[in-house]
C-alpha cells in the first residue's frame, strides 16, 4: 500500500474540517443570499486596453455592463473586469446562488483557453485555464530606452471561482495601518498617480508605471495632509540587494506634526515564461511596512508614547502595534506599565541597528524613593522592518502560599510575597555568565538552598530548603518555555498537596505527638507543610464533627487505601499520587464497590478466619454463607492477608492478582478458593462448587474465540510531498522481512536463528537448482551449522539441531491479529521494519529514522525480531465497565535518529499553514498567561481525574535506546526565504540564544531510556498517558548532558568509550548464549565476542579521528567563502565510502581537485563575480580566488585523511549500512503529482548526480539501459541527450558525450541497431577519422519504452525552437 500526501491535500483536509465545523455550527459563507458565483472572473489591472477572445464556450452575465460580442470577444479597458459563465442551456438549469454556487458543475479546463490581444501593439497570446499559476508574456512594446514589457497572467481559485488577473510584473502590498497612494515619475518635475492600496491589500502597477525609466515610484498616505515621499523607490536596485530595504519619509504639510516613515522591501518570485514550464521570468512585489513594530510579551498591558507626543497607545498582552512615526536612530519611545501596584517608566532611543537581545531599565517611585527594574528587549530586522519585543526572561510564579526569595548573587536578591498572585519578573544581570545563570531559593526564614538552573525547560524537580532547628522543606519546581521562546515560566509548588473530593470536610494531621489538625473543605486543594521529620510520611485523617480518626497511612509513595471508620460514611478512600516534584493526597468518599476486598464464604459447614499478616492477635471469623467487606487493619504494615480454613493454614494473599486453587478442609471435604476483580474491588471467595470458581475466574482462557481478524500488509509507504516546491520531502516505509525458516514447536511455527535460516536457504536453493536440472540427488542432506534436513519430504523436515516440520516463510511489514470472545480481547501487532528517509537532494543524513542493525555476530545467533511488537490481553466482565489488562507489553528495538536542519525546516514548511496566522500566536501567548492564574488545584489535579479506571496486571514498555545525530546543514535553496517557519525556528533559536548555548553538529550520541512497568495498579487513560510521557521525557531531558560529549569539535570521544563498552557486553552475553548449545558453540561465541571487541575498539578510534579531521575540513571549507564549493563538499561527504578502497579513492580525488580548483579559482572566481554583481563582484571573486589558493589544497589534504579514516571505520564496523528505501519521487515540470515510477526517480537521481551536478538544472525526460549489467545509460533532458557511464571505483556517473538540441541535425530515431543520433557537424575520432553521429544500442525489453522516450525528446526539441512571428 502506497499513500501520498501533499501540502495542498493537507490544506484541503484542514479546509474540509473547517467547513464541516462551520456546517455543524450553521456558519454561513460570506456571500449575499442571491449572489451568483461566476466560474470565471477576468480583471484587467495592466493599465492597457486588452481584447479577449473567449470563443463559444463562455457566456457573459445577463445585464452586465460589459458583454461578449458576436465574434466571441470582449474588450477590457484598464481596471475593468468581466464575469464569464459556462455556456449551458439556461432553460434547463437555474443559476446557482449562495452556497449552491460552490457545487457548480465541473467542466474540463483542459480545453478552456483565452486569446489575449494587446490593442496598442496588436500582439496576441494564448492563455490556458488549466491550473492556478502565474505566467509572463512578452509584449513587443518598449519605453525607450527601457526593456520589453511583460504581461503577467495570474490565475487563482477561490470558492469555485477562477480569477484571471492581467497585470504588470510589479505589485505593491500594503502592510501599514493606513491607505497609501502610489505615484510614478513622468519627468524631473512631474509625477502621476498610478495606484491606491488599502491596508492589508495588494495592487498592481500599470505597465507604463512599471516600465517608465528610471523605474522609480513614490508613496503618500491618502489620509491626512501628507506630501509624497522624499525619495523614490528604485525597486529594481532594491531587489538586487540581499535583504535590502529602504526607508521613506512622508512629511506633513504642517511641520509641527510628525512624519510617516515607510520601510519598503522587494520580494522576487520566479514565474513561468510564455508557454514553457520553466520559471525564468520574474515578478516583483514591493512590501510596505512600518519602520518599527512593537510587541508586548508581558502578561499585562503597556502604554507607549513617542518623544514629543502626549498620545499614549495601549498595547495589551501578546498584541503588537505598528509605529509609523518612528525613525530608528533618531526617535525615542516611552514605555509605561503597572507592575506590583506601581507605575514603571522607561524611555529609550530606538537604535537603527540594535543588539538582538538587550536590556531596558524601568524606574518607579515609592514614598519618594526611586526603584529600578530590568526587562529584556528582543530586536529582529529580518522582515524588512525593526520588530521590538518587550519581555521578561523569567516569570516566577509562586503557588506555595509561602513567602519566597530568589538569590542570583549576594547583592541581587528578589523577594516574592505569598500574597502577590501575578508573575514576578526576573532577569540575570549582565555580569552573570551563561554558566552561572542559577539561583538559590529561600522558603520563609529557611537557609538558602543549593543553586539550581532556571533554563532546564521541561524539567520537573524539587528544591530542598533547610530550616534551622527543624526539618527541611521540599518545594516543587516546574519550568516551561513560553510560546515566544523568550520567556521561561518557573512555577514553585508545595511538594505535598491535599485535595478533598468528598462531600464532607476532612481533617488531617501528621502521625506525631501534639501534631496540629488541619482542615480541607469539599472541593478544595491546600498545601501541606510537614513539621515533624520522618513522621511526615504518615498522616491521620478524620471527618469534621466526629472524634473518630483513621489509622495512620503512608504518603511517601503511590497507593490507594480504604481507611476504616465506624461511621455512617463507612470510611475514607485515600489515593496518593507520587510524581516527580510533588505528592498529591486525594480524599474521596467511600462508595459501594471501592472496598479493598469482599470476603465471601460460600461453604456450608466451614468457617473462615482472616486477619492482616502481622496482626494475628486480631484474627476475625467469617461463618458459612457469610460475606464481609474488608480493608487493611493497619495500612502502614505489610499489606498481606492471612487466612485459614479447616486444614488449610497460613495462606497469604496480597490481594492484587487473580488466582484460584483447592485444598482439603478435612480428610473428606475438598474446597476451592478463587480471587478475582469485580470492578474496582477484589473478591476472595471460598466455595465447594467448582462451577463457581470457573465463573468467578471469568474463564477467558477457556472460551471459544467468536471473532478473529487478521490484517497483513507486505509493505506500507507514505510519501510526503511539497507540491508547491515540486519536491518530495520524506518517505516513510514499512517493509517485510527477507526469507526466514520456521520450525513447528508445540503446534506453532517459530522462527529459527539467522545462521540456521541462512544455511537452510542456501541448501534449499541448491536443491531447487538440482530439481530443475533433473539431477537425481537425495533430498535429505547435511548442511552447515550442523543442520540436517530433508527437502523432499512433504512437509519439509529438519532432524538436526532440532527435529520437526519446517517451512519457508517471511514476516509481513505490518501484521495485526485481533481476537475476541465473550469476556476476552487479544491484540497482537508486529511492525517488522520501519524507516523514514530524507528525500532532499542536499540531505546530510539520507535516513532519518531506522532500526540500528545489530552486529552480524549477534544477529547470526539470534531470532529475527520485528522493530516494534505489541501484545495485549484484556479481560472484561459483563457486570462491570472496568477492563482488566492481564498482559500488555510493547517492545521497540534499538534505533538511530539522524536529522539535519534542512529536514526540520522542510517538514515545518510542509505542515505550516499557507497564511501566517498571528491569531494562533496570540492564542498561544494567552495560554501562557493563563498559567499565572491557575489555582493550586489546577496544577495538582492534572493527574487526579475521576475518569473510568482500568486495572493493569502487567504493563511493560521496553527501554528505548536511541542513537541521535544532528547537523546544522542540509537546507535546500527552496527553503531560503520561507517565512512560514520563521516563527517556529525563532522559538528554538531564541531559547538557545537566551541561555547562551550555540547549537552545533552532534554525531551518534546515545540515549538510554529505562523501561516503564506497572503491575497490579489502577489507572485512567489520561493518568497512564501522562505517566508514560513523563517517564520517557524526563529521562531524555536528564540525559541531555551527553550532548557535551557528542559535540562535533570534540570528535565524539563518547563513541570510543561506547565502542569499548559494547565490546565488553558482547564478551559477556554472546558466550552465554553459545554455552546453551554446547562447548563447541561456547568457544565459537568467545571468538565472536573477541571479534566484536576488536571491531568496536578499532572502529571507534578510527571514527573519532575521522570526525576530528572532518571538523578541520569543514572549517577550511568555510574559509574559502565559496557557498557552492561548501555545498558540493557536503554532498560528497554525505555519501560515506563503502570500504577502505573507496575511502582512499575519494580522498585522493578530493586532494587533486582541491589543488586544481585552488589554482584555477584565481581566474574563474573574478569572472563569475563580475557576471553576477559587476565591478564589486569582480573584486569579491578575486578575494575568494586568492583565499582558495591556500584553503582548497589544504582542505583537500584534510578531507583525504577524513575519508581514509572513515573507510577504515567501515571495514571494522560489523553492522550493515542503511540506505534509502527508494530514490526521491520525480515530479515533472508541470508540477502535477502522478503515481510513483521507480525508473523516473532513478533516472532523475542519476541526472542530478552526474558530473558533479552540472546538469542539475535540466528537466529529466527518460533513460534507457545500454547493457544488462547497466553500467551505461542513454539519458534525455529538456535541453540535451547524454551518454553516461558508471565509475567502477567510486560508483559515480560520468558523461562520455552529450549534445544539446542545436547540435543535432534531427531528433534521435530508432533503427534495428538501436537509437541513432545524427549531428550537424562531424565529430573527429582517433587517428583522424570522423563521424556524423552516434548509435546507442538498447535492450530488447526497452524497445517499447524507447519509442515513448524518443517521442518526449522530439517534443522537447520542438518546444525549444524559437517562435516565429
Amino acid at each position: 500500500m502506497q499513500v501520498t500526501i501533499s501540502k495542498t491535500s493537507l490544506d484541503v483536509f484542514k479546509s474540509l474540517g473547517q467547513s464541516f465545523s462551520d456546517a455543524y455550527h450553521l456558519v454561513a459563507i460570506p456571500a449575499a443570499e442571491q449572489e451568483v458565483i461566476p466560474p470565471y472572473l477576468i480583471r484587467n489591472c495592466s493599465g492597457m486596453t486588452i481584447s479577449i477572445k473567449v470563443g463559444d464556450t463562455f457566456t457573459g452575465k445577463p445585464g452586465a455592463q460589459i458583454q461578449i460580442g458576436a465574434d466571441g470577444s470582449v474588450v477590457l479597458e484598464a481596471s475593468q473586469s468581466v464575469e464569464l459563465f459556462n455556456r449551458v442551456d439556461e432553460a434547463k438549469k437555474q443559476p446557482l446562488t449562495g452556497m449552491d454556487g460552490l457545487f457548480n458543475s465541473v467542466v474540463d479546463d483542459q480545453n478552456r483557453r483565452l486569446l489575449l490581444t494587446v490593442e496598442d501593439c496588436a500582439e496576441s497570446r494564448e492563455l490556458r485555464l488549466t491550473r492556478a499559476e502565474q505566467r509572463a508574456f512578452v509584449v513587443q512594446q518598449r519605453t525607450s530606452p527601457g526593456e520589453p514589457w511583460q504581461l503577467v497572467t495570474q490565475i487563482e481559485t477561490f470558492f469555485g471561482c477562477k480569477t484571471i488577473t492581467l497585470r504588470s510584473n510589479v505589485q505593491v502590498r500594503n502592510c501599514l495601518p493606513l491607505p497609501i497612494e502610489i505615484y510614478y515619475k513622468l519627468s524631473d518635475d512631474a509625477s502621476a498617480r498610478c495606484g491606491h492600496v488599502e491596508p492589508g491589500a495588494t495592487c498592481s502597477l500599470p505597465c507604463d508605471a512599471a516600465y517608465m525609466p528610471p523605474s522609480e515610484i513614490f508613496f503618500r498616505p491618502s489620509k491626512g495632509s501628507y506630501v509624497e515621499s522624499n525619495v523614490g523607490c528604485k525597486w529594481r536596485n532594491l531587489s538586487a540587494e540581499e535583504n535590502g530595504c529602504q526607508m521613506f519619509e512622508c512629511k506633513r504639510t504642517k511641520q509641527e506634526l510628525p512624519s510617516v516613515y515607510i520601510s519598503a522591501k522587494v520580494e522576487v518570485e520566479n514565474i513561468f515564461f510564455e508557454s514553457t514550464n520553466e520559471a525564468t521570468a520574474k515578478s516583483y512585489k514591493i512590501i510596505l511596512n512600518p519602520t518599527v513594530v512593537f510587541k508586548n510579551f508581558l502578561p499585562m498591558p503597556v502604554l507607549c508614547s513617542l518623544e514629543g507626543s502626549d498620545e499614549k497607545i495601549e498595547v495589551t498582552a501578546g498584541e503588537k502595534m505598528q509605529m509609523i512615526s518612528i525613525r530608528p536612530g533618531i526617535t525615542s519611545i516611552s514605555i509605561k506599565l503597572n507592575y506590583q501596584s506601581k507605575w514603571w517608566v522607561a524611555q529609550h532611543l530606538v537604535d537603527a541597528k540594535p543588539e538582538t537581545l538587550s536590556v531596558w531599565n524601568f524606574e518607579a517611585e515609592e514614598n519618594g524613593q526611586k526603584m529600578s527594574m530590568d526587562l529584556g528587549l528582543h530586536a529582529d530586522s529580518s522582515g524588512g522592518f525593526l520588530q521590538l519585543s518587550l519581555y521578561s526572561p523569567y516569570w516566577m510564579i509562586n503557588k506555595t502560599q509561602r513567602n519566597l526569595s530568589y538569590k542570583a548573587s549576594d547583592d541581587y536578591i528578589v523577594k516574592h510575597d505569598a500574597t502577590f498572585n501575578e508573575a514576578m519578573f526576573f532577569l540575570f544581570r549582565k555580569s552573570s555568565s551563561s554558566s552561572s545563570k542559577k539561583v538559590s531559593l529561600r522558603l520563609e526564614e529557611s537557609d538558602w538552598s543549593d543553586k539550581f538552573s532556571l533554563d532546564t525547560v521541561g524539567s520537573i524537580g524539587t528544591v530542598t530548603c533547610k530550616v534551622k532547628g527543624s526539618d527541611a522543606q521540599l518545594v516543587g519546581v516546574k519550568i516551561a518555555l513560553a510560546s515566544t521562546g523568550l520567556t521561561k515560566i518557573v512555577t514553585f509548588l508545595p511538594f505535598y498537596n491535599i485535595i478533598n473530593q468528598a462531600s464532607f470536610t476532612v481533617r488531617y494531621k501528621e502521625h506525631a505527638p501534639n501534631a496540629e489538625w488541619f482542615e480541607v473543605e469539599p472541593g478544595e486543594c491546600v498545601p501541606f507543610w510537614p513539621s515533624h521529620g520522618d513522621s511526615s510520611k504518615q498522616l491521620v485523617a478524620s471527618i469534621k464533627g466526629t472524634e473518630l480518626e483513621t489509622k495512620p497511612f503512608d504518603v511517601s509513595d503511590s497507593n490507594i487505601t480504604m481507611l476504616q471508620l465506624n461511621h455512617d460514611y463507612g470510611g475514607i478512600n485515600v489515593e496518593v499520587q507520587a510524581v516527580e516534584g510533588a505528592i498529591t493526597v486525594i480524599f474521596q468518599q467511600y462508595v459501594a464497590g471501592y472496598a479493598t476486598v469482599l470476603l465471601v464464604n460460600d461453604t456450608l459447614n466451614y468457617s473462615f478466619n482472616y486477619c492482616q499478616k502481622e496482626l494475628k492477635d486480631q484474627m476475625q471469623l467469617l461463618g458459612p454463607k457469610q460475606s464481609v467487606l474488608y480493608t487493611w487493619q493497619d495500612p502502614v504494615m505489610k499489606r498481606e492477608l492471612l487466612w485459614m480454613c479447616g486444614e488449610k493454614k497460613d495462606n497469604k494473599d496480597e490481594l492484587v492478582k487473580d488466582g484460584f486453587g483447592d485444598f482439603f478442609a478435612d480428610s473428606n471435604s475438598k474446597l476451592f478458593w478463587v480471587s478475582f476483580l469485580d470492578g474496582m474491588q477484589r473478591v476472595l471467595l471460598l466455595t465447594d462448587d467448582i462451577a463457581v470458581v470457573v465463573r468467578g475466574q471469568g474463564a477467558g482462557e477457556l472460551e471459544r474465540v467468536d471473532m478473529e481478524l487478521n490484517l497483513c500488509l507486505q509493505g506500507f509507504g507514505l510519501s510526503l510531498v511539497n507540491n508547491l516546491q515540486c519536491r518530495e520531502i520524506a518517505y516513510l516505509g514499512i517493509t517485510s522481512s527477507g526469507i526466514i525458516w520456521e520450525l513447528m514447536r508445540r503446534k506453532r511455527y517459530k522462527a529459527l536463528k539467522t545462521k540456521i535460516s541462512r544455511a537452510l536457504e542456501e541448501g534449499f536453493h541448491n536443491y531447487s537448482l538440482e530439481v530443475i536440472a533433473n539431477k537425481a540427488m537425495p533430498g535429505r542432506r547435511a548442511l552447515e551449522e550442523k543442520v540436517e534436513v530433508d527437502f523432499s519430504a512433504k512437509p519439509l523436515m529438519m532432524f538436526k539441531p532440532d527435529k520437526g516440520h519446517i517451512r519457508r516463510s517471511f514476516e509481513y511489514g505490518i501484521w495485526l491479529q485481533h481476537r475476541t470472545s465473550a469476556h476476552q480481547t487479544q491484540i497482537h501487532l508486529k511492525i517488522h521494519r520501519l524507516q523514514l528517509d530524507n528525500q532532499s537532494t542536499s540531505a546530510v543524513f539520507t535516513t532519518v529514522l531506522a532500526p540500528t542493525p545489530p552486529p552480524k555476530s549477534v544477529a547470526a545467533d539470534s531470532v529475527p525480531k520485528p522493530f516494534a511488537e505489541l501484545s495485549v490481553m484484556i479481560r472484561k466482565s459483563s457486570h462491570s465497565n472496568v477492563k482488566q489488562f492481564k498482559y500488555c507489553k510493547l517492545l521497540v528495538q534499538e534505533m538511530a535518529v539522524k536529522v539535519d536542519q534542512g529536514f526540520i525546516g522542510s517538514m515545518m514548511v510542509l505542515f505550516a499553514p499557507l497564511e501566517d496566522d498571528d491569531m494562533e500566536r496570540l492564542v498561544a501567548f494567552k495560554q501562557d498567561c493563563e498559567l499565572i492564574g491557575k489555582t493550586l488545584k489546577d496544577d495538582a489535579i492534572q493527574l487526579s481525574t475521576s475518569d473510568l479506571k482500568n486495572f493493569y496486571d502487567m504493563l511493560h514498555f521496553s527501554p528505548l535506546k536511541i542513537h541521535l545525530s544532528f547537523s546544522m546543514y542540509g537546507a535546500d535553496e527552496a527553503q531560503i526565504g520561507e517565512k512560514k517557519t520563521q516563527f517556529q525556528f525563532s522559538v528554538l533559536s531564541l531559547f538557545l540564544q537566551s541561555i547562551g548555548v550555540v547549537l552545533t553538529d552532534i554525531q551518534d550520541i546515545v540515549f538510554k531510556l529505562g523501561y516503564f512497568e506497572r503491575n497490579y495498579s489502577f489507572y485512567s487513560q489520561s493518568q497512564l498517558t501522562a505517566e508514560i510521557t513523563r517517564h520517557y521525557t524526563q529521562q531524555a531531558l536528564k540525559q541531555m548532558y551527553v550532548l557535551v560529549l557528542g559535540l562535533d569539535v570534540l570528535g565524539n570521544p563518547f563513541g570510543v568509550i561506547r565502542g569499548l563498552a559494547t565490546g565488553i557486553e558482547d564478551l559477556f552475553y554472546e558466550p552465554y548464549q553459545g554455552a546453551i548449545q554446547g562447548p563447541e558453540e561456547f568457544a565459537e561465541g568467545l571468538a565472536l565476542g573477541v571479534r566484536s571487541l576488536l571491531g568496536n575498539v578499532v572502529g571507534g578510534a578510527a571514527g573519532a579521528v575521522s570526525r576530528i579531521t572532518g571538523t578541520l575540513g569543514k572549517t577550511l571549507a568555510t574559509l574559502t567563502l565559496d557557498d557552492e564549493y561548501q555545498k558540493k563538499r557536503r554532498e560528497a561527504l554525505n555519501r560515506p565510502p563503502a570500504d577502505l578502497r573507496e575511502g582512499l579513492a575519494r580522498g585522493g580525488k578530493g586532494l587533486v581537485m582541491g589543488v586544481v580548483d585552488g589554482l584555477t579559482g584565481i581566474v574563474t572566481r573574478p569572472v563569475e563575480g563580475a557576471k553576477q554583481e559587476g565591478v564589486g563582484g569582480f573584486f569579491k571573486g578575486l578575494g575568494k580566488g586568492i583565499i582558495g589558493v591556500v584553503t582548497r589544497p589544504v582542505g583537500g589534504v584534510v578531507d583525504f585523511a577524513s575519508s581514509s579514516f572513515d573507510g577504515i571505520r567501515r571495514v571494522a564496523d560489523m553492522s550493515d549500512e542503511v540506505h534509502r528505501l527508494r530514490p526521491a519521487r520525480f515530479i515533472q515540470a508541470d508540477g502535477i503529482l502522478r503515481p510513483y515510477v521507480f525508473r523516473e526517480a532513478e533516472g532523475n537521481q542519476i541526472l542530478k548526480d552526474a558530473d558533479r551536478g552540472i546538469y542539475a538544472a535540466d528537466h529529466y525526460l527518460g533513460h534507457i539501459y545500454v547493457s544488462i549489467d547497466e553500467p551505461n545509460i542513454f539519458l534525455g533532458t529538456d535541453k540535451r541527450i547524454i551518454f553516461l557511464s558508471k565509475g567502477e571505483l567510486l560508483g559515480q556517473w560520468n558523461s562520455e558525450w552529450s549534445y544539446t538540441w542545436n547540435q543535432l541535425s534531427e531528433p534521435p530515431s530508432i533503427t534495428p541497431k538501436g537509437i541513432q543520433v545524427l549531428l550537424k557537424e562531424k565529430q573527429k575520432k582517433w587517428f583522424g577519422s570522423s563521424s556524423i553521429g552516434k548509435t546507442v544500442s538498447m535492450l530488447e525489453r526497452d524497445k517499447k519504452y524507447a519509442e515513448a522516450f524518443i517521442g518526449r525528446i522530439r517534443a522537447a526539441m520542438t518546444a525549444s525552437m524559437p517562435l516565429k512571428s
